[in-house]
């Protein structure tokens, strides 16, 4: 298809206003109506949206500069997606994306490993360590004389499984601390500058800051920079469902649900309600199927669902 030059510049328009970090509903709500407008239209904002998502870092300068230039209110609550986590505005009716997240998150340039949007994957790093990496994973492996030594999780979730030796513990970075395993199997989750550990079978050590503890089977523990939680009883069959390619959810808060779909599906879901980003939703549903949690959505919680080009979707 043809796409006149003006449409063109019409979409790139468009494109820097939803991420000047300034976007409102009514801008939404006006994208909506001009990519209806015809087919043209349509494919001119996609366009526009892959080469911004291709753009990368130099995309985020243009926003940045755009969004100095720009101030108008009443504006979208303003929270950054992280590596396409999303949080909805406290206080706000609405949220706002950064390109970072809307437009794609560009993984960790020091990692050796990669998972893309929707993408699992199980990697054998040594005879006895194998790891599976979900979605939206970057993990840079530490090796000496080509013998591993350990591994950093820069970003997302991975599962290990260590049968190593007391001589050679494995070591998994993730933010400010790190696990160290033997013979065990766990989970460890970076997201957000926050980092959940959990250990499935066998036992592991946590450090974080000169602070230590141990966990066994079943139990986890969340860090940050700030603060080192207490070792707590985990729900494995929750934390650990995405290695069976199903999510579940038990009483989450409607911001966390789509902050999570949205690491697993093209395109992003936005929050448009404060109240509604705070409702609660239990379900379970297949990872190669997610676009079926907005019907229960719609159904549980009354929410409207409104879909844009580029796998954009508002709930409201």
């Amino acid at each position: 298809m043809k796409i006149p030059h003006t449409l063109r510049r019409d979409a790139h328009a468009w494109v820097r206003r939803l991420t000047s970090g300034e976007a409102t509903v009514a801008d939404a709500q006006a994208l909506r109506r001009w990519c209806d407008t015809s087919e043209a239209h349509a494919a001119a904002f996609a366009d526009a949206r892959q080469l911004w998502k291709d753009f990368g870092p130099a995309g985020e300068a243009v926003r940045r500069r755009q969004a100095a230039k720009t101030r108008r209110a009443p504006t979208l609550g303003r929270r950054a997606f992280l590596g396409g986590a999303f949080a909805t505005a406290a206080g706000a009716a609405v949220a706002v994306v950064a390109p970072a997240g809307l437009w794609g998150a560009f993984p960790s340039l020091a990692a050796d490993l990669r998972t893309k949007t929707g993408e699992q994957r199980q990697v054998a790093l040594a005879a006895d360590v194998t790891i599976d990496m979900n979605t939206h994973t970057s993990v840079a492996l530490r090796r000496d004389a080509g013998v591993l030594h350990g591994v950093d999780l820069l970003d997302g979730e991975i599962a290990v499984n260590s049968t190593r030796g007391a001589a050679q513990p494995l070591v998994v970075a993730a933010g400010p601390g790190r696990a160290i395993a033997t013979q065990a199997s766990f989970e460890v989750r970076n997201l957000d500058a926050r980092v959940c550990v959990t250990c499935l079978s066998g036992d592991l050590r946590v450090e974080v800051d000169g602070r230590s503890l141990t966990l066994t089977a079943n139990q986890q523990v969340t860090y940050d920079k700030h603060v080192m939680g207490t070792v707590a009883q985990a729900d494995v069959a929750t934390a650990s469902a995405w290695r069976n390619g199903v999510l579940v959810f038990r009483q989450t808060p409607l911001a966390d649900v789509v902050s999570e779909i949205n690491r697993y599906r093209p395109g992003h879901v936005l929050v448009v309600d404060d109240k509604l980003a705070r409702s609660r939703l239990n379900g379970r549903f297949r990872i190669d199927r997610l676009d079926t949690v907005f019907a229960q959505i719609r159904e549980v919680l009354g929410a409207s669902v409104t879909e844009l080009p580029g796998g954009i979707v508002l709930l409201g």
